[in-house]
Parts: structure tokens; C-alpha cells; sequence
């Protein structure tokens, strides 16, 4: 009998070690996250396509982000914040602009006020001023 039950100890320590360790691998944030980078630009004759797939760690700034893997210019505004004026070179001639679309939705925020905190695709495209 002393046997069994010290097995029995031994398998219910087990589980919850098991049950704690599972538990804490679900709660626990990645250690990185994927980001897709477009840039693309089929309104002038630059031709610029630009297709960039890096994993960085989650609350990475996007502007940041950014400015590590392309060419990119800006203007800052206080109080409105980047405004960003050239990607690769390309710089948006007048009537158009570099619109900033953030999983398929036009951004609501700017690229300056945007934090990587899960897979996100990012893309740029030089569109007409509306």
C-alpha cells in the first residue's frame, strides 16, 4: 500500500507540475511577432514593389521598425504628428501621398503612433489626394 499512495503522490505532483506549466506556456506572450512590410507604387513610372517579411519583438515602434529595413522620409508635425514624405526613394510627387494601410484598413492612427504588438502587415501606396 505505501507503494501505491507514494505513486499516487508522485503522478498528482506530476500533473500539476504538467497543468502549471501548460497554463503559463498559453498566458505567456510571443517572443517575437511578424511583420509584412508592401510598399508599392503603381501610379508613377518608379515601379516600386517592395515586399519585406521580419519577425520583431512585440511593442516594437513601427516607425522605428521601418526605418531599419528601407529608405524612408518624413516630416514631423507637433501636435499631428509624422508625416511620411519619400519610401525607397520614391518621393510622393504633388497631388498624391503615401496612404498608410494597416491590415487591409487605412490607418486611423499615424506610423509614429503605432506599436508592433502582433502579426501585423503593413503597407504603403502612393495614392492621389482625394
Amino acid at each position: 500500500m505505501r507503494a501505491c499512495g507514494r505513486r499516487r503522490a508522485a503522478g498528482a505532483w506530476l500533473a500539476t507540475c504538467v497543468a502549471v506549466v501548460l497554463a503559463c506556456h498559453a498566458v505567456a506572450a510571443p517572443a517575437v511577432v511578424s511583420v509584412h512590410l508592401e510598399i508599392r507604387d503603381e501610379l508613377t513610372v518608379s515601379g516600386l514593389a517592395v515586399s519585406i517579411r521580419r519577425d520583431v519583438a512585440p511593442g516594437t515602434d513601427a516607425l522605428a521598425f521601418i526605418e531599419s529595413v528601407v529608405a524612408v522620409e518624413y516630416r514631423s508635425y507637433p501636435g499631428a504628428g509624422v508625416f511620411v514624405t519619400s519610401l525607397c526613394g520614391v518621393a510622393a510627387p504633388d497631388g498624391m501621398f503615401w496612404e498608410l494601410v494597416i491590415d487591409g484598413e487605412r490607418a486611423t492612427r499615424g506610423i509614429a503612433d503605432l506599436d508592433i504588438e502582433a502579426n501585423m502587415h503593413i503597407r504603403w501606396e502612393l495614392v492621389p489626394i482625394r
